[in-house]
């Protein structure tokens, strides 16, 4: 009877071990296939590849812009390793593509529950001793699914913003929302001319130089633009989501070798240069300069010399202007922040009567900053444009106020209608 006894206790002390070994193995095995998937996310190709289940919209959202790639018969895979190349996190890719969908949704579809497989009575090992009983076998580890199998993903591309986003991914634009001081530099000589006459072997060796050095001035003096980049040429089309404070500086130049003076071993040089300041994103002027023609007489006999006068002459007159654009910079950074909005003016009325409007609208909302000017004129028919702080809706609503009349003469009433968003001119005695 002992020694029954003492063999069922061995037997469950037996089962109890056998059972912490199989819990300690699931636990490895388990870490082992984490591990693995893992290894597989970080190592697969596939950009929407992803096993999260956070991770469904992002997948939904590349696969919209692969297949939007391929329409355009443009190459995904450039693509997706630049985007690669930004470090996004899932949260943070999915806010990037976030402006470029008019709209999506995503429908979560859940994966039903497996049903509990029934639990296997322990069996006895020794057919003359029922009392020794066997541990089940242990059975492989099965990956818990994810509460989710599958999605289904429906959206709508704001057409303009992706293909933007396409231009500027597969170019290598820098990333337009950043407020960005452009330079477009074109530094040339005449067509009579090489390029050893200013003491180089080609453009590069010379040009780039000052290039370098007013990127550099620029950072150094513009330090409120978070970048300043050289462009080759201009934008061909305004990519979507352009800073609205970014500028971009157009310089022109040309250097003419117009005298020779072989007693003294030098020459005569003449150097006409301009430049125009315009806001990037609108394209409007906001500083130009056409320069004296510059007149230099400049040694020749040594190259390195000759080079370095030339350069530093076109890289100051640049710097010379400082005071000027630092003063442009300002006021584009103060307009910038303003909004336009076009009002249309009926009822009869003359060019007298549009200047009373700009004036009494500046008077009235001065505290907003508000400045209006004439867009077009016909005598039934007129646009104003309007710039102040308030947005579109907060300007409406203030135009509107008090019935929107407002006194513009001793004959003429101004009438604003908040329904079809214009300005009428009547006669007072009309409005009697």
């Amino acid at each position: 009877m002992l020694d029954r006894s003492l063999k069922l206790i061995l037997g469950f002390i037996m089962m109890v071990s056998l059972s912490t070994a199989m819990a300690v193995e699931e636990k490895l095995q388990v870490m082992v296939k984490k591990a693995d998937l893992a290894k597989q996310e970080t190592q697969s190709s596939d950009p929407a590849a992803r096993k999260e289940p956070f991770s469904f919209l992002l997948n939904g959202m590349r696969q919209a812009v692969t297949g939007e790639l391929v329409k355009n018969e443009l190459d995904p895979d450039i693509f997706w390793k630049k985007i690669e190349e930004k470090n996004f996190s899932d949260a943070d890719e999915i806010n990037f593509f976030r402006p470029y969908f008019n709209r999506f949704n995503i429908v979560m579809d859940k994966a039903p529950t497996p049903a509990p497989a029934p639990a296997e009575a322990p069996k006895p090992t020794d057919p003359a001793d029922p009392g020794i009983l066997q541990t089940p076998a242990p059975k492989p580890v099965v990956a818990a699914q994810d509460q989710y199998q599958r999605a289904t993903f429906s959206y709508e591309f704001d057409a303009v913003k992706i293909k933007s986003l396409f231009v500027e991914t597969m170019t290598n634009l820098p990333d337009v929302t950043i407020k960005t001081f452009y330079i477009i530099p074109d530094i040339s000589i005449t067509d009579e001319m090489t390029w050893m006459d200013v003491g180089v072997t080609k453009k590069e060796n010379f040009s780039g130089v000052i290039i370098d050095s007013w990127k550099k001035w620029a950072e150094t003096q513009f330090k409120n633009f978070t970048n300043v980049v050289v462009l080759e040429k201009d934008f061909a089309e305004k990519p979507a989501g352009m800073n609205a404070e970014s500028v971009t500086l157009k310089w022109t130049s040309t250097i003419k070798k117009s005298e020779v003076f072989q007693d003294r071993k030098s020459a005569r040089y003449e150097v006409g240069a301009q430049y125009v300041l315009v806001n990037t994103k609108t394209n409007q002027s906001l500083l130009a300069f056409d320069f004296p023609l510059q007149k230099r007489e400049v040694g020749i006999s040594v190259p390195k010399d000759l080079s370095s006068t030339m350069a530093s002459l076109i890289y100051n007159l640049l710097n010379s202007q400082t005071v000027k654009l630092t003063s442009a910079l300002e006021l584009n950074r103060a307009s910038s922040t303003l909004s336009i909005v076009d009002i249309k003016v009926t009822g009869k009325h003359g060019l007298y009567d549009i200047t009373q409007i700009n004036s009494f609208l500046a008077e009235r909302f001065k505290e907003y900053a508000l400045a209006s000017e004439m867009k077009s004129y016909s005598v039934d028919s007129s646009m104003i444009s309007i710039k102040s702080t308030m947005n579109q809706e907060a300007l409406y609503a203030a135009l509107g106020k008090d019935g929107g009349k407002f006194p513009l003469n001793e004959q003429k009433i101004l009438l604003f209608s908040p329904e079809s968003k214009t300005f009428a001119i009547i006669p007072k005695e009309a409005n009697n």
